[in-house]
C-alpha cells in the first residue's frame, strides 16, 4: 500500500500524518477486512470514490479505506473514537461532493440544464 495515514484531532479539525504500518499492508485491496476489525458501511459510488469504513473491534477508533474505479487509494486509522466519528462526516462529504461534481459534469449537455 503506498499510502497510509494516522487521523488526529487538531482542535475542531482533522490533521492525516502519514504512518508506516506492516500490519496493515495490504488490506482492503480486493476488499479483505482488516484483522481485528468489523465492516460497518460503505459510502460513496464504486465507479467513483467510495470509503469501506471498519470499526475496531477491542478499543477504540476505527479505519478508512479510500478506493476509486481503479483500486485502493489509500487508508487512514482513526486511532480514538472522537477522530472516528469526525472522520465518518470528513470522508461522507468527501465521496458525496465527488459523486455531485460529476453529475454536474455529466448531464450539462442535457437540455433542460440550460
Amino acid at each position: 500500500m503506498s499510502e497510509m495515514y494516522t487521523i488526529h484531532v487538531d482542535g475542531n479539525r482533522l490533521r492525516f500524518e502519514p504512518r508506516q504500518d506492516g500490519a496493515l499492508e495490504g488490506l482492503a485491496a480486493q476488499g479483505a477486512h482488516p484483522a481485528g476489525h468489523e465492516a460497518v458501511s460503505r459510502m460513496g459510488d464504486p465507479g467513483l470514490l467510495h470509503c469501506a469504513v471498519f470499526r475496531r473491534n477491542e478499543g477504540q477508533g476505527g479505519l478508512f479505506v479510500l478506493h476509486d474505479q481503479d483500486g485502493l487509494l489509500f487508508a487512514a486509522v482513526a486511532e480514538s473514537n472522537l477522530a472516528y466519528a469526525l472522520a465518518q462526516g470528513f470522508f461522507g462529504r468527501m465521496v458525496s461532493e465527488a459523486r455531485y461534481g460529476a453529475d454536474i459534469f455529466e448531464n450539462m449537455d442535457d437540455a433542460d440544464e440550460r
